[in-house]
């Protein structure tokens, strides 16, 4: 019998939920009560947290957003987010094998309670966490996810590709900057469009990207690109940053096409990587690089392409309302 038990914390318990976080080596900001309150707040998520227990200590957890359509309970990642990922405490020990079985069974002992409690499960994994063995003995599925990332240290113009340094030099020549702004309105047009131009709805209404900003406070960035003597932006990116690795990631990319390119959009991603490398961050994560138009572009950055596990359970009556709903059950 498993010395593990598993309950949804409270909100009295969400203090304790960041300490785990902060502990372990999976962290990141998208699993704070920061950014989980954001989305509760702002976009309605109904949030849950899964706490593993030893005895009364708080030693594991999973975060994820509860959707219920049809009679159907899905536990899925948060929208907007890149990572709910399995957490642990870590254990010093000088036997691997304890500490394998240690994560192994707080890993087990949430798929238990989740495949008993949703009809339908996602978790996305953060890129250091690699042992999902808990979950491949219960017969979960696993998808192997791409990010591009740029270690900021190592970054340097003559880096990235011929075509990118060109674009960056044309768009200097052009007299395009590239600068902070606080008020997400005069941009969301562009990344509204952007969106459009790709067949697809905008995730965010107006409302909802200013009150992601609001609450995040210094956590976001929101940079632009204009013409020197112009006040109309050509290129826009919204940075969640995460002070505590150093992280930046980019949430949205939007740009005005243009023909030809003035390289507003590639000014904006290379001197965005260069501010956050003058503040000392590490790593710049330019996103999801599976789809090869995507990262075509981003790779020509310096990037280095990331896999991270995105692991699933679904059962029989899900299988039949994702089929009835054509997969529109599973949307945040």
């Amino acid at each position: 019998m498993s010395s593990y038990a598993t309950r949804y914390l409270t909100i009295d318990e969400y203090k304790e939920w960041d300490a785990l976080v902060l502990q372990s080596p999976n962290y990141s900001i998208f699993d704070t009560t920061l950014w989980l309150d954001t989305l509760s707040s702002v976009l309605k998520c109904h949030i849950k947290i899964l706490g593993v227990f030893k005895k009364e200590n708080l030693v594991g957890g999973v975060v994820f957003n509860v959707i219920k359509r049809f009679g159907i309970k899905i536990a899925n990642t948060p929208p907007m987010s890149v990572y709910n990922s399995l957490h642990y405490i870590p254990r010093e020990t000088q036997h691997k094998y304890r500490l394998g079985r240690y994560i192994y069974d707080i890993i087990a002992a949430i798929a238990e309670r989740l495949q008993n409690d949703f009809h339908y499960i996602v978790i996305t994994n953060h890129h250091e966490f690699k042992d999902i063995r808990g979950l491949k003995s219960q017969d979960w599925r696993q998808n192997i996810l791409y990010s591009c990332r740029v270690s900021l240290d190592n970054v340097d113009l003559s880096l990235i590709s011929a075509a990118k340094r060109r674009q960056v030099k044309k768009a200097r020549k052009k007299l395009i900057i590239t600068e902070e702004i606080k008020d997400i309105a005069p941009v969301y047009d562009i990344i509204e469009q952007t969106y459009i131009r790709q067949n697809l709805k905008c995730p965010l209404t107006l409302d909802e990207i200013s009150g992601i900003c609001t609450r995040m406070g210094h956590n976001v960035a929101i940079r632009a690109a204009r013409e020197q003597n112009s006040e109309k932006y050509k290129a826009v990116i919204v940075l969640i940053v995460d002070d505590r690795n150093r992280y930046v990631y980019n949430l949205i990319n939007a740009f005005e096409p243009e023909s030809p390119d003035s390289g507003a959009n590639s000014l904006l991603l290379w001197e965005g990587m260069e501010y956050f490398k003058g503040k000392r961050f590490e790593l710049f994560d330019l996103g999801e690089a599976g789809i090869p138009s995507k990262y075509d572009f981003k790779s020509q950055f310096f990037t280095e392409l990331e896999p991270y596990y995105q692991v699933s359970k679904s059962n029989f009556l899900f299988s039949i309302a994702w089929h009835l709903t054509k997969g529109r059950i599973t949307k945040n």
